[in-house]
C-alpha cells in the first residue's frame, strides 16, 4: 500500500441495522469477538459499522437473514431488525471510488476478490495512522447484484468507524420502530 485516499466523512446520519431490544446501538464488543464476519477491525480493536443510507441498511439487514437461512416473513415484528440514526463525522479511508480503491491497493472488482484477511491488515495500519475510519463499497449490494460504484458513495457504501481515532465519538440521534425502510421485504 503505497499511498491512500482520505475524504471527510460529514453527512448525516449513518444508519446502523441492529437487533431490536439492542440496549446500546453504539457498542462494538461484538466486532472484537465475531472476527469471521467482519472485514474492518481485528481482535485488538472494534469497528462500528454503519451505513450511508436506508438503501444500504436494507440490503445489510436482508444479507444478515438470507446468510441465516430466514426471510423477513419468517421473523414476528419483535424479532426483525431496528435500523437507528448516528450522527458522526471525520476523516475516513475511502475505499468506495474507483479512485480510492485503487489508491488502497485492491482491484478495480472490490469487493470482489478481496478477502477479509487484506481488508483487516489494511484497517490495521491506516488505524494505527490516525484515521477516523473506512468508507467502502457495501459487500451486502454486491451479493444482491449491485454493481454501480460511481457518483455520491452515501447510496452504496458502508463506513466502519474506529471509536478513539475521530474528531469526535458518534452519539445516538435516534432508534427507528418503524418498519418503513426494509421497503417490500416485511
Amino acid at each position: 500500500m503505497s499511498r491512500i485516499l482520505e475524504i471527510e466523512h460529514d453527512h448525516k446520519p449513518l444508519y446502523r441495522v441492529v437487533r431490536r431490544g439492542c440496549t446500546d446501538p453504539l457498542d462494538i464488543s461484538h466486532s472484537k469477538r465475531r472476527l469471521g464476519d467482519y472485514r474492518w477491525n481485528r481482535g485488538e480493536f472494534g469497528a462500528l459499522y454503519c451505513c450511508c443510507s436506508e438503501w444500504v441498511a436494507r440490503a445489510v439487514a436482508l444479507d444478515r437473514l438470507r446468510l441465516a437461512g430466514l426471510d423477513m416473513t419468517d421473523l414476528q415484528t419483535p424479532a426483525r431488525p431496528q435500523l437507528v440514526e448516528i450522527s458522526w463525522s471525520g476523516r475516513v479511508v475511502d475505499v468506495s471510488s474507483n479512485e480510492g480503491v485503487a489508491a488502497a491497493g485492491f482491484p478495480a472488482s472490490y469487493p470482489e476478490g478481496v478477502r477479509k484477511e487484506q481488508t483487516r491488515r489494511a484497517a490495521a495500519q491506516w488505524r494505527a495512522t490516525g484515521a477516523g475510519g473506512v468508507v467502502f463499497r457495501s459487500a451486502a449490494l454486491r451479493r444482491r447484484g449491485f454493481s454501480h460504484w460511481s457518483g455520491a458513495h452515501q447510496r452504496w457504501s458502508e463506513t466502519a468507524i474506529f471509536l478513539g481515532n475521530g474528531e469526535s465519538p458518534p452519539t445516538l440521534i435516534r432508534r427507528r420502530d418503524d418498519s418503513a425502510w426494509l421497503g417490500s421485504a416485511t
